[in-house]
């Protein structure tokens, strides 16, 4: 039997004012195990730094004097992982721990289920990745497919009008889903049932609580086919029908809508209910190492899942494809073409059409070298309806053309324990705005060039490595370029137990006009470890800009930090096992 557990942490920093999220996940804990490992043990760490910062900038970005605390742990009860941190500085002070979200997903053959906070995959058109705090199962007894949720998608947020933070009101949602269905995962049918609803106060809609906010009714019906007819021959197909209430329901209804009334536990319809279809597929065919793909999307714009934290709707796509590789799959070659546009109903007052076309290649030797070339050009038709230019429409045509070219060498030698790696790359950028009739064209150009060399040499723990650039934009008539190079190394000492990594960066730029600037960037790292646990650090940097055509002093920041670590980790237990009696 196999147990699948997850923690969850959300933290809410007062400076902030935001939700950030953490997450530790175990995939799974086989109870086979209890008897032959560690039931319990401990597992954590201690940090703490101090650091000052000097600046002749008039806005300074950091405090003079900073420092901070840190500590965790990590209580492991067999494969179960409970967290703990805590966090002291000049600015913040709170203490993390796991349990705002959790979750369960016990698991034995063909049954799972999950329990807590947990999220499930139903098809792309219906649920997706959504999180939910619920319950849920899955059955996949041979070739039986089955799966049903029920839980809470959000809570409630009311608008809050004293908060500087701006945190958008939302309304509690709640949502079930079920599938059934036969196959497999490469060649399956599926059929899908979604739906979702928001609860809300309606006194407290009525007062604004919350915002602009309406709450949504939303249910969504579809079908997911994977099928593979011949050996090489791979064929996707997806469609979803959804329903989709925005408002309170109405207190009455009347006139001619009331015939088309329909409310049961699935889904309430009446003069707002709005419906969309989607369709998905695609088609991929091996030809003996060569593969030929298409895909087509249509996403109505009244189509409509709550399954899904985004969704593009109004679009049709189509793409195809084509792969294949040569000298024992180290060249291969991929291309695509794909077209793309909006306002499926022709009701919008601007429509889109994108063409899409890019290409890869790329070489593989095995041993030395590795190198790719790249190019895609974007292509999008804008149509306005909108009177202007003493014109019935107005029409603007952008094209986005890119190409970079990466290579690396890499050279070793396992008898000294040396690497040695050289990269070089070249990218060339485009971007056109290209209006109709009395419209002003614009275009844009940049390029970057970048070449570095590194080398190892593990025996003697040393590490060097330098890299030169230089890149220029060209738009809107003024020039930019940028030029200079980089330095860093690192030397261990003692074994490797001390280690010094110096760091030098000078970069010069120039704009048209005359305005030249020098950046130069400096630091200075040691890291010494004291026994298995322990480890000291210290950081220096320095970076400072100055106006090459001005006589004024150059503008510049120094920062340092000190920083100590502390890591324990629970003892290895060895087991023998008892000899047999005679």
């Amino acid at each position: 039997m196999v147990i699948q557990f997850a923690n969850r942490q959300f933290i809410g920093p007062a400076i902030t004012g935001c939700l950030m999220c953490a997450s530790l996940f175990v995939d799974a804990q086989d109870l086979e195990g209890i008897g032959k490992k560690n039931a319990f043990s401990v597992s954590g760490g201690l940090s703490a730094y101090t650091g000052f910062y000097s600046t002749d900038l008039n806005d300074p970005r950091l405090t003079p004097w900073t420092w901070g605390l840190s500590a965790r742990l990590n209580l492991s009860i067999y494969d179960l992982q409970i967290p703990f941190s805590m966090t002291f500085s000049e600015k913040q002070r709170d203490f993390r721990q796991p349990f705002n979200q959790y979750g369960l997903s016990p698991r034995y053959k063909w049954f799972k289920a999950h329990l807590g906070y947990r999220s499930m995959n139903f098809s792309e058109l219906t649920m997706s990745g959504q999180r939910f705090f619920g319950a849920g199962v899955e059955l996949t007894p041979g070739h039986f497919r089955f799966a049903a949720m029920y839980g809470r998608l959000r809570k409630e947020i009311y608008q809050d009008t004293t908060n500087s933070a701006q945190v958008e009101p939302a309304f509690e949602r709640w949502a079930m889903a079920a599938k059934i269905g036969a196959g497999t995962e490469a060649s399956h049918v599926d059929l899908i049932v979604f739906r979702a609803n928001d609860r809300f106060d309606p006194v407290a809609l009525a007062n604004g609580r919350y915002g602009t906010q309406q709450p949504e009714e939303n249910a969504v019906v579809g079908v997911d086919i994977a099928v593979s007819p011949m050996k090489r021959l791979q064929i996707h197909a997806a469609a979803s029908v959804s329903l989709n209430n925005v408002g309170p329901v109405p207190e009455e209804r009347i006139g001619s809508d009331v015939s088309n009334n329909y409310d049961s536990f699935l889904f309430n319809m009446d003069s707002r209910t709005r419906r969309g279809t989607a369709l998905k597929g695609g088609i991929s065919y091996n030809l003996k190492g060569v593969i030929l793909g298409a895909k087509y999307d249509r996403i109505d714009p009244l189509f409509r899942t709550l399954g899904n934290y985004y969704f593009l709707r109004d679009v049709e796509n189509y793409r195809g494809t084509v792969a294949f590789g040569m000298i024992k799959q180290r060249l291969r070659f991929q291309a695509e073409l794909g077209r793309q546009h909006n306002d499926l109903e022709h009701i919008q007052n601007a429509r889109t059409v994108r063409t899409i076309m890019s290409g890869n290649l790329s070489y593989n030797s095995g041993k030395v070298y590795t190198g790719t070339l790249n190019y895609s050009d974007f292509q999008a038709d804008m149509t306005s309806l909108f009177q202007a230019a003493q014109t019935d429409e107005v029409k603007v045509k952008q094209v986005s053309q890119s190409i970079s070219m990466n290579n690396s060498f890499r050279f070793r030698n396992t008898d000294k324990g040396s690497t040695r790696t050289m990269d070089m790359s070249v990218s060339w950028q485009a971007f056109s705005n290209d209006g109709y009739g009395a419209q002003e064209a614009s275009r844009t150009t940049s390029w970057t060039a970048t070449c570095g060399y590194r080398q190892q040499l593990k025996q003697r723990h040393l590490t060097v490595g330098v890299t030169g650039m230089g890149s220029r934009f060209d738009g809107a008539g003024n020039r930019r370029t940028k030029y200079g190079a980089s330095m860093n190394a690192r030397k261990g000492l003692d074994a490797d137990r001390l280690g010094l990594s110096p760091r030098l960066s000078c970069y010069l730029n120039s704009a048209e006009g005359g305005s030249n600037t020098l950046s130069v960037v400096a630091s200075l790292g040691v890291d010494r470890k004291i026994g298995q646990a322990h480890t000291l650090g210290l950081l220096l940097n320095y970076n400072s800009r100055q106006e090459l055509s001005a006589s004024d002093p150059s503008l510049y920041q120094v920062r340092g930090q000190i920083t100590y670590s502390l890591t324990f980790k629970p003892p290895v237990k060895s087991r023998t096992e008892k000899p047999s009696s005679p």
